[in-house]
């Protein structure tokens, strides 16, 4: 009998110890562990092997237990993310703030996404009695879009930054319905409208690019283009074959009087439009405290759709056209995105193409 209550003693004494020093070793265990442990301890054996054992079953389940609710305690408290939200405020300070240090240095020229630029949708009543669903989608899409418009030309014309138009606008003018239609309609073809002039420029823009890429000029395009974009077109000139001309054309009117049409009520237009601006977004992108230098604090992004007539050719160096179907004039409808950053003295640059 007293070798039994020796064996009990020295087997509690063993399991104490180890407790005590697995607890020591590693002080962050939280006290529901202990408790855990305590209640999953088994009573000792008679022999003192088993005591061991059991000593040792109980020890593994105390570690188990205690990792299972270190788990929980770290799974039920939330991620600081106070901290780094005040630290990413507190580098944009430190940029505002020491942006005057270096003149040079274009503290916000910062590479952008493009904007959520939209394609309208179809609306025909033919839609209407053969998919009603899709009519109202489309009919929600385009409301949609409507409304981002109507916000983003408000916020161009309270900066002033209409490109060749001087709106002179105040928040008395909401009241005047003349503003409100030019700032809710901007595939208005009027030459009065406060995007006729980035109508032009659009225009002609995409027609010196069109050339650059047939002349291989890559200095112009660099000027006409975004460095991501004018990645994708130097890629279509270097796969040009050696020894071949190409030569492109525009076959379309693109003149003033196409461009800036009145339109009509239940009337079309007399000839294509040539460029229509179907989207546009603004957003105030220099938030230093001092304004720029030149221009203005935003970066607008307009969606351009260009009809035109073109024609395409491809010579070799004796003169003599690639291929036959090359030289038949066709219609081509492209969207793309001009971008115009306002505190650089550049032209409105092509930085994306939407397809539909």
């Amino acid at each position: 009998m007293a070798t039994v209550m020796a064996t009990v003693k020295v087997a509690r004494v063993s399991f104490a110890s180890r407790l005590k020093k697995s607890y020591m070793l590693s002080p962050q265990r939280s006290f529901s562990a202990l408790k855990s442990a305590a209640r999953t301890t088994p009573p000792p054996s008679v022999s003192t092997a088993s005591g061991q054992a059991s000593a040792t079953t109980s020890s593994d389940v105390s570690r188990k237990s205690a990792t299972k609710n270190e788990k929980k305690t770290k799974k039920a408290l939330p991620p600081d993310s106070t901290k780094d939200q005040l630290k990413q405020i507190e580098s944009m300070m430190n940029m505002a703030n020491t942006s005057n240090l270096f003149p040079t240095m274009d503290m916000w020229g910062t590479k952008l996404m493009t904007l959520d630029v939209e394609i309208p949708r179809d609306t025909s009543l033919r839609l209407l009695f053969t998919n009603p669903g899709a009519f109202w989608q489309a009919k929600q899409h385009n409301f949609s879009n409507w409304l981002k418009n109507t916000f983003s030309m408000y916020t161009i014309a309270k900066a002033r930054a209409f490109t060749g138009v001087d709106c002179d606008f105040r928040l008395s003018h909401l009241f005047l319905p003349r503003t409100w239609r030019q700032l809710g309609n901007v595939t208005s073809y009027s030459s009065t409208s406060w995007l006729a002039p980035l109508r032009r420029i659009a225009m002609d823009n995409y027609l010196a690019m069109g050339h650059a890429i047939a002349d291989k000029d890559e200095a112009t395009l660099k000027a006409l283009t975004t460095a991501d974009h004018a990645t994708k077109v130097n890629k279509i000139i270097r796969s040009r074959k050696a020894g071949q001309f190409w030569q492109w054309k525009v076959l379309s009117d693109v003149s003033d009087k196409a461009l800036f049409q009145e339109k009509k009520l239940f009337r079309s237009l007399a000839t294509s439009p040539g460029a229509t601006i179907v989207s546009i977004r603004s957003g105030e992108v220099y938030i230093a405290k001092e304004p720029p230098k030149r221009g203005n604090r935003l970066v607008i992004h307009a969606l351009v759709k260009i009809e035109t007539t073109q024609e395409f050719k491809v010579f070799t160096k004796q003169g003599q056209p690639v291929e036959a179907k090359s030289t038949e004039p066709h219609s081509v409808v492209e969207y793309l995105v001009f971008e115009k950053v306002g505190w650089y003295d550049n032209t409105w640059q092509v930085r994306d193409q939407i397809y539909k």
